[in-house]
């Protein structure tokens, strides 16, 4: 055994298997990387989806989502024991509290049902979820130039397509008119309590340089006539935005609702 090592040891070392063992080191360090990349984005998508039922958990009376768990029959039954981080009776004014920012609650479909922030930019939302975490799934953000909130005549929220399929991910699927008929309606609670409904008549495929994006803020005026398919009679609208999985990191969609 011990002559037939050295007799290996002493061949010369070619170029081409120094060139073989580099690659399999390159693709060993590439494939750890990788590794690590999913395991640290799945964390921070539970983290996320964490944070966000237990706001929900928190304020049902918003969500309009009753969150269930199985007991040990596994009975779908509603979650009736407080966790040792229980908001559930948070009120608008405590949401508030929280998070200064707080404008509203959005609820649309069965996959949207998050509170919506409008920083100083459009920025300070991107990578900061509702709790102040700095998270990739950030949180539902109003564009800071619409200062007037859900009064504005044109609101435009953003949100993020995400690996989970949560924050603002399920808007792909107004792109089919099959599901708009089905999921027409975007209720919005306001900070102050108030309850809009807004139904949805449009969403495109589009860019991040959309004019719709900037028709509603510089001249309320013109909004009707430059959405596709607005009602005539409409005077208040909200824009919904979030990217895609596509290459294109420009693409955009963008969901066009009428206040009811």
């Amino acid at each position: 055994m011990k002559k037939w090592l050295s007799e290996i040891l002493k061949r010369p070392i070619t170029k081409r298997q120094v060139l073989y063992a580099s690659m399999m080191l390159i693709g060993a360090f590439f494939a750890a990387a990788a590794l690590r990349m999913i395991l640290s984005d799945t964390m921070e998508d539970t983290a996320a989806r964490v944070e966000y039922l237990q706001l929900r958990e928190a304020f049902p009376e918003v969500s309009r989502q009753p969150v269930l768990v199985e007991d040990e029959d596994e009975e779908i039954i509603p979650e009736e024991e407080e966790d040792e981080f229980d908001l559930r009776n948070l009120s608008l004014d405590e949401l508030a509290a929280i998070n200064r920012d707080f404008i509203g609650w959005i609820n649309a479909g069965n996959a949207i049902d998050y509170p919506v922030v409008r920083g100083n930019d459009n920025t300070r939302y991107i990578d900061i979820t509702f709790f102040g975490s700095r998270n990739s799934a950030g949180t539902i953000f109003m564009d800071y130039r619409n200062s007037g909130g859900f009064d504005e005549h044109v609101a435009i929220l953003y949100g993020h397509f995400t690996r989970d399929g949560s924050m603002f991910s399920a808007l792909i699927n107004y792109l089919n008119p099959g599901y708009r008929r089905s999921n027409p309606n975007i209720n919005i609670t306001t900070r102050d309590g108030r309850n809009l409904t807004y139904r949805v008549f449009a969403a495109v495929l589009t860019d991040a340089w959309d004019n719709a994006y900037t028709v509603g803020i510089r001249d309320s005026s013109k909004a009707a006539e430059t959405f596709p398919d607005a009602p005539n009679s409409a005077s208040r609208f909200l824009l919904l935005s979030t990217c895609t999985r596509s290459r294109d990191e420009n693409e955009r969609v963008l969901v066009f609702a009428a206040l009811s």
